[in-house]
């Protein structure tokens, strides 16, 4: 997916957002913003949201020496995540389909996003997300696919999130999973310390990855030799929407950028297939 014009203010945004959260120097935060700017003005139509994304984020560090500002966000994220595990798992075990349940637990996971300007409320988006369809739906395919795979490669996104992901990954029956992470902090991008501290470490193997569009050995050998991918989040849909596999995306429309690429509104839930 390549960026809109969109894109650029809420890559400034973001980059400010992350400058605050790293120190009360306005002195700074004005410098990361003009710096951010000016890196902004010399992009051209061909770059990714995610490359931007990672330009906003190198800005900040840059000037702030902070290398993971979002480092209580996240672990707050898990602990919340981890309070409500209990009663995912009693929803997915009380449904009539708990395969298409844990996915859309998943999916509902997608709202703990501190790069995207919008209100995280996890129980109201989570009601919201069990009661409706997909507006992309190819849920029978994923089922198909995943009912067929033995070894399952999960791109996960944020922190907190991870614990939904949890859910889902319970019920990949059979399947060998593995999992995977950032290699460095990224806005609230799980790490393997998240992994670890949610539980996913113990029923998935963890491989960190770089953030788009670095590429590594592992990643390339982790896609190749997965009989489905899922990529969770907008980030994963931004980075990966071209991309050729056996790939599902399990995402929530959160910006209207991504809803106008994907042709749904704004809110709505994603269960798409790629084009490989």
């Amino acid at each position: 997916m390549k960026a809109f014009l969109d894109c650029l203010p809420c890559i400034a945004r973001q980059t400010l957002e992350t400058t605050r959260i790293a120190t009360s120097d306005i002195s700074l935060q004005r410098a990361a913003l003009v710096k951010v700017l000016g890196r902004l003005a010399e992009t051209d139509g061909r770059i990714t949201p995610m490359e931007l994304g990672q330009m906003g984020q190198e800005v900040a560090r840059e000037v702030t020496g902070c290398d993971d500002p979002y480092t209580q966000l996240k672990e707050q994220s898990n602990a919340r995540a981890l309070e409500l595990y209990p009663r995912l798992k009693e929803i997915v075990e009380a449904a009539e389909e708990p395969l298409r349940t844990a996915t859309q637990i998943a999916i509902a996971g997608n709202i703990i996003d501190f790069g995207v300007p919008h209100k995280i409320d996890v129980e109201g988006t989570l009601e919201r997300v069990l009661g409706s369809s997909f507006a992309v739906d190819e849920y029978d395919l994923f089922a198909q696919r995943l009912g067929e795979a033995e070894r399952v490669f999960y791109l996960a996104d944020n922190a907190g999130e991870i614990v939904f992901d949890r859910v889902l990954m319970e019920e990949m029956r059979g399947a060998e999973i593995t999992v995977a992470v950032k290699d460095k902090p990224f806005i609230n991008d799980a790490l393997r310390a998240d992994a670890q501290a949610v539980g996913v470490a113990k029923l998935a193997r963890v491989v960190e990855v770089p953030i788009y569009p670095e590429s590594s050995p592992e990643l390339e050998r982790e896609w190749a030799r997965a009989d489905l991918i899922v990529a969770k989040g907008q980030a994963n849909y931004e980075a990966y929407s071209e991309a050729e596999g056996p790939i599902f995306f399990l995402l929530l429309a959160k910006c209207d950028c991504v809803a106008r690429e994907a042709g749904v509104r704004r809110g709505d839930m994603i269960l798409q297939a790629g084009p490989g």
